[in-house]
């Protein structure tokens, strides 16, 4: 008798601590990409505030001058941009790039994109 209630209690123990891994496994997916998915947005708006900084270093440094001259034209344009480009990928830490690059399909793509939505905002403010 005494074997058959020790044995009851250990098979219930082990179906509770089985049960109890099965929610403690669920619980650590569930937080993993959580965590994941905060490290993706702090990546993005840190990109998002670099491409401003970028758009608005190249506005005060070349644009506004070219336009100040009347000499802004499409290739100036083009040269803005590619300069704004680079400034935005010089100061994108590596982190953030891999993030970006995990995220989105084609990071390059989404940067270019941003800067584009950046400058398009600074025009229209005016």
């Amino acid at each position: 008798m005494n074997n058959i209630v020790t044995n009851i209690i250990l098979t219930i123990l082990t179906a509770a601590l089985f049960i109890g891994l099965k929610y403690l496994t669920e619980y650590i997916n569930e937080n993993k990409y959580k965590i994941k998915d905060e490290r993706a947005k702090r990546a993005i708006e840190k990109a998002l505030e670099i491409v401003s900084l970028a758009v608005n270093i190249t506005n005060q440094t070349f644009v506004q001058e070219l336009k100040d001259k009347g000499g802004f034209g499409k290739k100036e344009a083009e040269e803005a941009f590619n300069a704004t480009k680079v400034k935005v990928i010089e100061m994108l830490d590596s982190e953030t790039k891999k993030i970006l690059e995990n995220e989105f399909e084609n990071s390059n793509k989404f940067l270019n994109e941003a800067i584009e939505a950046k400058v398009w905002e600074n025009k229209n403010k005016k």
